[in-house]
């Protein structure tokens, strides 16, 4: 256990390490900023003593694998490295979102941002809005639905300027949850691993749904930073034509038949 001089010394480190991150990416983050993530952090480790929340449980780790490395989906999402002030007054959905991440750590960062955290697990979604109501959060929405559902309502049909996931699932599944949710111009970022040919292959597989859904063919960035956890290789999708009302299909049918050339 440490002291409460270790913890001060220990979490004034931590705090470090996040303003260099947000930095990074031309953000300044406030006192009321990093008391936040302070918070959002225990109310993970509290909650997912009971609730299964995320694989990483270790206080560190949380900062620098979830919090961090969330900031890494604005780096270059409108076009170049320092993009804080692209991102007022856009709407973004996190689509898995899970326990929040991506999506939480950006809406902390980026305030100006409107931000839909989609999930369909129920004990997920409650977490999450605990989460927003004891950090006092404006401006972000959280959803207890399918993404194969919610894509068809239309206030979030072709309404958003970013969409992104890190639910483990391919390409060609994730082209068909993400981008019928933009609009034209708007732009899915989705992480994937450091293995630079495995996700060449991957987006390769992809072409022809992301095609399907109005996409314009797949950039693929490196991104190492900020932060220390290992490279994600940011696959950018450009929405240049309105997706087919027939898409996203039924429940399950992404993931069960994904959409590749015949």
């Amino acid at each position: 256990m440490l002291s409460a001089f270790a913890r001060i010394i220990y979490w004034g480190h931590v705090l470090e390490s996040l303003i260099q991150a947000a930095d990074a990416i031309g953000v300044q983050v406030d006192d009321a900023t990093t008391e936040r993530f302070r918070r959002y952090r225990q109310l993970l480790i509290e909650w997912g003593s009971h609730t299964n929340l995320t694989a990483i449980k270790d206080p560190e780790a949380i900062i620098e694998q979830l919090f961090i490395r969330s900031f890494r989906i604005a780096v270059q999402a409108g076009g170049s490295v320092t993009t804080a002030g692209w991102f007022d007054g856009r709407r973004i959905i996190d689509i898995g979102s899970g326990a929040g991440i991506p999506g939480l750590p950006l809406k902390l960062i980026l305030p100006e941002a409107d931000v839909t955290l989609l999930e369909a697990n129920r004990k997920k979604c409650d977490f999450m809005d605990h989460v927003v109501a004891d950090l006092g959060l404006d401006g972000i929405h959280v959803i207890n639905e399918r993404a194969e559902i919610a894509a068809h309502f239309a206030n979030h049909r072709e309404s958003y300027d970013l969409a992104t996931a890190r639910v483990v699932a391919k390409l060609p599944v994730l082209a068909e949850y993400t981008l019928p949710f933009l609009k034209q111009g708007g732009v899915a970022v989705l992480p994937k691993g450091p293995d630079t040919q495995a996700v060449q292959t991957e987006a390769d597989d992809a072409a022809y749904a992301a095609d399907e859904m109005g996409a314009a063919p797949a950039i693929i960035q490196a991104v190492a930073h900020p932060g220390t956890s290992p490279t994600d290789h940011m696959v950018y999708w450009l929405k240049i034509r309105p997706t087919s009302d027939r898409y996203p299909r039924r429940v399950g049918i992404p993931s069960k038949r994904p959409l590749a050339v015949a």
